[in-house]
């Protein structure tokens, strides 16, 4: 049995990945920049495991830094993939139609002499 690729439901998926990588982009990795608030590393002060602190705020940030980022590259990839699935499925349906076109016209054809 053939499968078959709906490129309308790669596409609608594809959109919603695009929706949430734009949140992402747009929402929380500013948040996360040293620009924005959670950018900033809080004043832990002078107290005992204050420097303590800040090496785990510093840690905790980094990590959370590069899950993001790799989070940014996976979406991408997902959409990439998606998009080239779904353009891939488009031309082998019209390749497949052509050829189904191509069966039809010979079985067609002019009728066997006799």
């Amino acid at each position: 049995m053939a499968r078959q690729l709906d490129s309308e439901a790669l596409r609608a998926y594809r959109d919603i990945v695009q929706a949430q990588l734009e949140k992402l982009e747009e929402e929380v990795v500013p948040q996360l920049e040293s620009s924005g608030k959670l950018g900033k590393m809080p004043a832990f002060g002078t107290m005992d495991g204050a420097d303590a602190a800040r090496t785990n705020y510093t840690a905790f940030h980094e990590g959370v830094w590069n899950s993001l980022q790799g989070l940014r590259e996976a979406l991408n990839g997902v959409i990439n993939t998606l998009n080239d699935s779904g353009d891939l499925s488009d031309e082998s349906d019209e390749v497949a139609a052509a050829d189904m076109d191509a069966v039809d016209s010979n079985l067609e054809g002019p009728e066997p002499q006799l």
